[in-house]
Protein backbone atom coordinates (compact mmCIF):
# COMPACT_ATOMS: atom_id res chain seq x y z
CA UNK A 1 0.00 0.00 0.00
CA UNK A 2 1.23 3.23 -0.67
CA UNK A 3 2.07 5.43 1.99
CA UNK A 4 -0.59 8.10 0.98
CA UNK A 5 -3.05 5.42 1.44
CA UNK A 6 -1.71 3.98 4.80
CA UNK A 7 -1.47 7.28 6.42
CA UNK A 8 -5.58 8.11 5.68
CA UNK A 9 -6.55 4.90 6.62
CA UNK A 10 -4.88 5.06 9.71
CA UNK A 11 -6.76 8.43 9.84
CA UNK A 12 -9.64 6.45 9.06
CA UNK A 13 -9.66 4.35 11.67
CA UNK A 14 -9.00 6.20 14.45
CA UNK A 15 -11.68 8.50 13.19
CA UNK A 16 -14.45 5.87 12.99
CA UNK A 17 -13.10 3.67 15.96
CA UNK A 18 -10.89 5.33 18.74
CA UNK A 19 -12.55 8.98 18.55
CA UNK A 20 -12.10 10.92 21.39
CA UNK A 21 -9.01 9.31 22.21
CA UNK A 22 -6.06 11.21 20.31
CA UNK A 23 -7.47 14.83 21.55
CA UNK A 24 -6.43 17.33 23.48
CA UNK A 25 -8.08 15.84 27.06
CA UNK A 26 -8.00 12.33 25.93
CA UNK A 27 -11.50 11.52 27.37
CA UNK A 28 -12.22 8.20 25.71
CA UNK A 29 -9.13 6.91 26.90
CA UNK A 30 -9.48 7.85 30.56
CA UNK A 31 -13.30 6.40 30.55
CA UNK A 32 -12.06 2.97 28.94
CA UNK A 33 -9.33 2.74 31.73
CA UNK A 34 -11.87 3.23 34.24
CA UNK A 35 -13.68 0.74 31.81
CA UNK A 36 -11.12 -1.57 31.62
CA UNK A 37 -9.64 -1.55 35.46
CA UNK A 38 -13.99 -2.37 36.47
CA UNK A 39 -13.70 -5.14 34.44
CA UNK A 40 -10.43 -6.43 36.01
CA UNK A 41 -12.19 -5.99 39.65
CA UNK A 42 -14.85 -7.86 38.20
CA UNK A 43 -12.82 -10.92 36.45
CA UNK A 44 -9.38 -10.53 38.49
CA UNK A 45 -10.14 -9.59 41.78
CA UNK A 46 -7.15 -10.99 43.29
CA UNK A 47 -4.52 -9.96 40.93
CA UNK A 48 -6.06 -5.81 41.53
CA UNK A 49 -5.54 -6.44 44.87
CA UNK A 50 -2.12 -7.50 44.34
CA UNK A 51 -1.75 -4.58 42.21
CA UNK A 52 -2.87 -2.46 44.76
CA UNK A 53 -0.93 -3.49 47.41
CA UNK A 54 1.93 -2.72 45.12
CA UNK A 55 0.71 0.71 44.27
CA UNK A 56 0.39 -0.51 40.33
CA UNK A 57 -2.68 1.38 38.94
CA UNK A 58 -4.42 -0.63 36.08
CA UNK A 59 -4.17 2.33 34.05
CA UNK A 60 0.06 2.11 33.71
CA UNK A 61 -0.72 -1.19 32.38
CA UNK A 62 -2.98 -0.87 30.06
CA UNK A 63 -2.86 2.52 29.11
CA UNK A 64 0.00 2.02 26.86
CA UNK A 65 -1.52 -1.27 25.14
CA UNK A 66 -5.09 0.93 24.42
CA UNK A 67 -3.09 4.00 23.52
CA UNK A 68 -0.80 1.71 20.80
CA UNK A 69 -3.29 -0.91 19.91
CA UNK A 70 -0.87 -3.29 20.40
CA UNK A 71 2.08 -2.02 18.53
CA UNK A 72 5.47 -2.81 19.74
CA UNK A 73 3.69 -4.45 23.46
CA UNK A 74 3.21 -7.98 21.34
CA UNK A 75 4.32 -9.40 18.82
CA UNK A 76 3.62 -8.66 15.46
CA UNK A 77 2.16 -11.96 14.30
CA UNK A 78 -0.30 -11.36 17.10
CA UNK A 79 -0.75 -7.49 16.53
CA UNK A 80 -2.00 -8.09 12.88
CA UNK A 81 -4.07 -10.78 14.33
CA UNK A 82 -5.85 -8.38 17.00
CA UNK A 83 -5.98 -5.99 14.21
CA UNK A 84 -7.84 -8.14 11.75
CA UNK A 85 -10.86 -8.86 14.76
CA UNK A 86 -10.94 -4.94 15.21
CA UNK A 87 -11.88 -4.06 11.65
CA UNK A 88 -13.73 -7.02 11.46
CA UNK A 89 -16.07 -6.24 14.37
CA UNK A 90 -15.40 -2.74 13.26
CA UNK A 91 -15.58 -1.54 17.66
CA UNK A 92 -13.21 -1.46 20.54
CA UNK A 93 -14.23 -4.71 22.27
CA UNK A 94 -11.21 -6.45 21.22
CA UNK A 95 -8.96 -4.08 22.61
CA UNK A 96 -10.55 -4.88 25.73
CA UNK A 97 -11.00 -8.70 25.28
CA UNK A 98 -6.89 -9.07 24.10
CA UNK A 99 -6.29 -6.94 27.25
CA UNK A 100 -8.29 -9.18 29.42
CA UNK A 101 -6.86 -12.51 27.98
CA UNK A 102 -3.27 -11.32 28.55
CA UNK A 103 -3.81 -10.22 32.13
CA UNK A 104 -5.31 -13.81 32.03
CA UNK A 105 -2.21 -15.50 30.52
CA UNK A 106 -0.08 -14.00 32.47
CA UNK A 107 -1.71 -12.78 35.53
CA UNK A 108 -0.57 -15.99 37.87
CA UNK A 109 2.99 -14.58 37.24
CA UNK A 110 2.48 -11.21 38.61
CA UNK A 111 0.66 -12.05 41.63
CA UNK A 112 4.17 -13.78 42.70
CA UNK A 113 6.28 -10.38 42.48
CA UNK A 114 6.80 -8.28 45.27
CA UNK A 115 7.80 -4.85 43.81
CA UNK A 116 5.83 -2.57 41.76
CA UNK A 117 8.36 -1.72 39.27
CA UNK A 118 9.16 -5.58 39.12
CA UNK A 119 5.59 -6.54 38.25
CA UNK A 120 5.31 -3.97 35.34
CA UNK A 121 8.86 -5.05 34.22
CA UNK A 122 7.40 -8.92 34.22
CA UNK A 123 3.72 -8.33 32.38
CA UNK A 124 6.04 -6.26 29.69
CA UNK A 125 8.28 -8.80 28.93
CA UNK A 126 5.80 -11.30 29.09
CA UNK A 127 3.19 -9.48 26.87
CA UNK A 128 6.25 -9.08 24.11
CA UNK A 129 6.84 -13.12 24.08
CA UNK A 130 3.09 -13.47 23.24
CA UNK A 131 4.43 -15.42 20.36
CA UNK A 132 1.14 -17.58 19.77
CA UNK A 133 -1.48 -15.49 18.76
CA UNK A 134 -3.69 -18.74 17.67
CA UNK A 135 -4.20 -19.22 21.90
CA UNK A 136 -4.34 -15.27 22.54
CA UNK A 137 -6.83 -14.91 20.00
CA UNK A 138 -8.84 -17.67 21.25
CA UNK A 139 -8.33 -16.76 24.55
CA UNK A 140 -9.93 -13.03 24.03
CA UNK A 141 -12.84 -14.50 22.13
CA UNK A 142 -14.03 -17.54 24.07
CA UNK A 143 -12.80 -16.65 27.31
CA UNK A 144 -14.58 -12.83 27.53
CA UNK A 145 -17.86 -13.60 25.82
CA UNK A 146 -19.93 -11.46 28.22
CA UNK A 147 -17.24 -8.36 27.16
CA UNK A 148 -20.00 -6.95 24.38
CA UNK A 149 -20.29 -3.41 22.34
CA UNK A 150 -23.45 -3.23 24.38
CA UNK A 151 -21.60 -3.74 28.34
CA UNK A 152 -18.82 -1.39 27.02
CA UNK A 153 -21.17 1.45 26.76
CA UNK A 154 -23.10 0.99 29.80
CA UNK A 155 -19.59 1.26 31.29
CA UNK A 156 -18.41 4.14 29.29
CA UNK A 157 -21.99 6.06 30.40
CA UNK A 158 -20.61 5.26 33.94
CA UNK A 159 -17.65 6.67 33.95
CA UNK A 160 -17.61 9.42 31.41
CA UNK A 161 -19.84 12.09 34.07
CA UNK A 162 -16.63 11.40 36.32
CA UNK A 163 -14.14 12.05 34.12
CA UNK A 164 -15.20 15.00 32.58
CA UNK A 165 -15.86 16.20 36.08
CA UNK A 166 -12.11 15.80 36.68
CA UNK A 167 -11.11 17.40 33.62
CA UNK A 168 -13.51 20.26 34.39
CA UNK A 169 -12.13 20.76 37.92
CA UNK A 170 -8.70 20.29 36.54
CA UNK A 171 -9.23 23.37 33.91
CA UNK A 172 -10.32 25.49 36.70
CA UNK A 173 -8.05 24.97 38.64
CA UNK A 174 -5.49 25.86 35.94
CA UNK A 175 -7.12 28.76 35.16
CA UNK A 176 -6.59 30.31 38.87
CA UNK A 177 -3.17 29.42 38.55
CA UNK A 178 -2.44 31.27 35.37
CA UNK A 179 -4.26 34.35 36.90
CA UNK A 180 -2.49 34.31 40.11
CA UNK A 181 1.03 33.64 38.04
CA UNK A 182 -0.11 36.65 35.91
CA UNK A 183 -0.29 39.01 39.15
CA UNK A 184 2.91 37.61 40.89
CA UNK A 185 4.66 38.18 37.60
CA UNK A 186 3.45 41.92 37.32
CA UNK A 187 4.30 42.12 41.18
CA UNK A 188 7.87 41.02 40.12
CA UNK A 189 8.13 43.10 37.39
CA UNK A 190 7.06 46.28 39.06
CA UNK A 191 9.53 45.99 41.46
CA UNK A 192 12.36 45.45 39.10
CA UNK A 193 11.20 47.55 35.80
CA UNK A 194 8.63 49.83 37.04
CA UNK A 195 8.61 52.37 34.19
CA UNK A 196 6.34 50.70 31.64
CA UNK A 197 3.82 49.83 34.48
CA UNK A 198 4.05 53.14 35.75
CA UNK A 199 3.54 54.43 31.68
CA UNK A 200 0.45 51.92 31.81
CA UNK A 201 -1.03 53.97 34.58
CA UNK A 202 -0.41 57.24 33.44
CA UNK A 203 -1.63 56.13 29.85
CA UNK A 204 -5.33 54.87 31.66
CA UNK A 205 -5.20 57.90 34.01
CA UNK A 206 -4.66 60.52 30.88
CA UNK A 207 -7.41 58.18 28.88
CA UNK A 208 -9.49 58.81 31.69
CA UNK A 209 -8.94 63.01 31.77
CA UNK A 210 -7.72 62.28 35.03
CA UNK A 211 -5.21 64.91 36.66
CA UNK A 212 -1.78 62.78 37.76
CA UNK A 213 1.48 64.13 39.18
CA UNK A 214 4.33 62.96 36.46
CA UNK A 215 7.07 63.52 39.79
CA UNK A 216 5.39 60.93 42.27
CA UNK A 217 7.34 58.78 43.88
CA UNK A 218 8.50 55.49 43.57
CA UNK A 219 7.04 54.69 46.71
CA UNK A 220 3.60 56.49 45.60
CA UNK A 221 3.63 54.87 42.56
CA UNK A 222 3.86 51.19 43.98
CA UNK A 223 1.74 51.82 45.77
CA UNK A 224 -1.19 53.00 43.41
CA UNK A 225 -0.05 49.91 41.51
CA UNK A 226 -0.82 47.90 44.00
CA UNK A 227 -4.22 50.15 44.90
CA UNK A 228 -5.22 49.86 41.59
CA UNK A 229 -5.61 45.67 41.59
CA UNK A 230 -6.98 45.79 45.09
CA UNK A 231 -8.87 42.72 43.52
CA UNK A 232 -5.97 41.02 42.19
CA UNK A 233 -3.63 41.56 45.81
CA UNK A 234 -6.67 40.81 47.81
CA UNK A 235 -6.33 36.98 46.09
CA UNK A 236 -2.73 36.55 47.32
CA UNK A 237 -3.27 35.59 50.97
CA UNK A 238 -6.40 33.22 49.51
CA UNK A 239 -3.40 31.52 47.29
CA UNK A 240 -0.69 31.85 50.68
CA UNK A 241 -3.34 30.21 52.92
CA UNK A 242 -4.13 27.32 50.66
CA UNK A 243 -0.38 27.29 49.79
CA UNK A 244 -0.14 26.86 53.33
CA UNK A 245 -3.31 24.33 53.54
CA UNK A 246 -1.94 22.10 50.99
CA UNK A 247 1.56 21.85 52.61
CA UNK A 248 -0.14 20.76 55.82
CA UNK A 249 -2.57 18.57 54.11
CA UNK A 250 1.11 17.05 52.51
CA UNK A 251 2.50 16.65 55.59
CA UNK A 252 -0.37 14.88 56.92
CA UNK A 253 -0.38 13.06 54.43
CA UNK A 254 2.99 11.81 54.51
CA UNK A 255 2.95 11.05 58.07
CA UNK A 256 -0.26 8.64 57.33
CA UNK A 257 1.63 6.48 54.62
CA UNK A 258 5.04 6.18 56.71
CA UNK A 259 2.33 4.95 59.61
CA UNK A 260 0.52 2.75 56.88
CA UNK A 261 3.64 1.50 55.79
CA UNK A 262 4.91 0.45 59.43
CA UNK A 263 1.77 -0.78 60.03
CA UNK A 264 1.59 -2.60 56.73
CA UNK A 265 5.34 -4.03 58.14
CA UNK A 266 4.46 -4.77 61.20
CA UNK A 267 1.23 -6.89 59.62
CA UNK A 268 3.24 -8.44 57.45
CA UNK A 269 5.68 -9.88 60.47
CA UNK A 270 2.88 -10.55 62.45
CA UNK A 271 1.26 -12.64 59.28
CA UNK A 272 4.61 -14.91 58.63
CA UNK A 273 4.83 -15.25 62.64
CA UNK A 274 1.37 -16.51 62.09
CA UNK A 275 2.47 -18.93 59.17
CA UNK A 276 5.21 -19.78 61.16
CA UNK A 277 3.50 -21.05 63.92
CA UNK A 278 0.69 -22.47 61.47
CA UNK A 279 3.81 -24.41 60.01
CA UNK A 280 4.86 -25.94 62.66
CA UNK A 281 0.88 -26.64 64.08
CA UNK A 282 0.64 -28.52 60.99
CA UNK A 283 4.15 -30.17 61.23
CA UNK A 284 3.55 -31.13 64.59
CA UNK A 285 -0.20 -32.60 63.39
CA UNK A 286 2.02 -34.54 60.59
CA UNK A 287 4.18 -35.90 62.47
CA UNK A 288 1.55 -37.16 65.36
CA UNK A 289 -0.77 -38.60 62.56
CA UNK A 290 2.86 -40.72 61.16
CA UNK A 291 3.36 -41.90 64.75
CA UNK A 292 -0.04 -43.35 64.43
CA UNK A 293 0.48 -44.80 60.92
CA UNK A 294 3.48 -46.18 62.17
CA UNK A 295 2.06 -47.73 64.98
CA UNK A 296 -0.93 -48.94 63.32
CA UNK A 297 1.76 -50.53 60.60
CA UNK A 298 3.78 -51.95 63.74
CA UNK A 299 0.18 -53.58 65.38
CA UNK A 300 -0.52 -54.87 61.56
CA UNK A 301 2.78 -56.66 60.63
CA UNK A 302 2.63 -58.11 64.28
CA UNK A 303 -0.66 -59.25 63.36
CA UNK A 304 0.43 -60.89 59.82
CA UNK A 305 4.00 -62.77 61.55
CA UNK A 306 1.15 -64.12 64.42
CA UNK A 307 -0.61 -65.51 61.52
CA UNK A 308 2.25 -66.73 59.94
CA UNK A 309 2.84 -68.23 62.69
CA UNK A 310 -0.08 -69.74 62.90
CA UNK A 311 -0.49 -71.08 59.53
CA UNK A 312 3.29 -72.72 59.70
CA UNK A 313 1.77 -74.37 62.74
CA UNK A 314 -1.19 -75.57 60.42
CA UNK A 315 0.89 -76.66 57.96
CA UNK A 316 3.38 -78.76 60.03
CA UNK A 317 0.32 -80.78 61.05
CA UNK A 318 -1.03 -81.17 58.23
CA UNK A 319 2.44 -82.56 56.62
CA UNK A 320 2.53 -84.78 60.04
CA UNK A 321 -0.98 -86.11 59.22
CA UNK A 322 0.15 -86.37 55.72
CA UNK A 323 3.08 -88.79 56.47
CA UNK A 324 0.92 -90.74 58.70
CA UNK A 325 -1.87 -91.01 56.03
CA UNK A 326 1.67 -92.39 53.58
CA UNK A 327 3.02 -94.91 56.44
CA UNK A 328 -0.61 -96.58 56.83
CA UNK A 329 -0.87 -96.52 52.77
CA UNK A 330 1.98 -98.25 52.80
CA UNK A 331 1.46 -100.80 55.27
CA UNK A 332 -1.42 -101.55 53.78
CA UNK A 333 0.52 -102.12 50.31
CA UNK A 334 2.54 -104.52 52.58
CA UNK A 335 0.05 -106.58 54.28
CA UNK A 336 -1.71 -107.11 50.14
CA UNK A 337 1.45 -108.03 49.12
CA UNK A 338 1.63 -110.55 52.00
CA UNK A 339 -2.14 -112.13 51.49
CA UNK A 340 -1.46 -112.35 47.87
CA UNK A 341 1.32 -114.40 48.90
CA UNK A 342 -0.35 -116.77 51.08
CA UNK A 343 -3.78 -117.15 48.61
CA UNK A 344 -0.61 -118.24 46.06
CA UNK A 345 1.01 -120.57 48.65
CA UNK A 346 -2.73 -122.33 49.28
CA UNK A 347 -3.13 -122.38 45.60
Amino acid sequence: MPEENAFWTLVGIIEEYFEGYFTEEMIESQVDQLVFEELMRERFPKLVNHLDYLGVQVAWISGPWFLSIFINMIPWESVLRVWDVILFEGNRVMLFRTALALMELYGPAIVTTKDAGDAITLLQSLAGSTFDSSQLVLTACMGFLAVTEARLQELQEKHRPAVLEVIEERTRKGRVFKDSKGLASKLYSFKHDPEPLIEEKLHKAESEDTPVDADRSHSSNLEEFLAGDDSEVDSVPDLQEQVVWLKVELCTLLEEKRSAVLRAEELETALMELVKQDNRLQLSARVEQLEREVAELRQALADKREQEAQMIQVLMRVEQEQKLTEDARISAEHDLAAQKYAVHVLQ
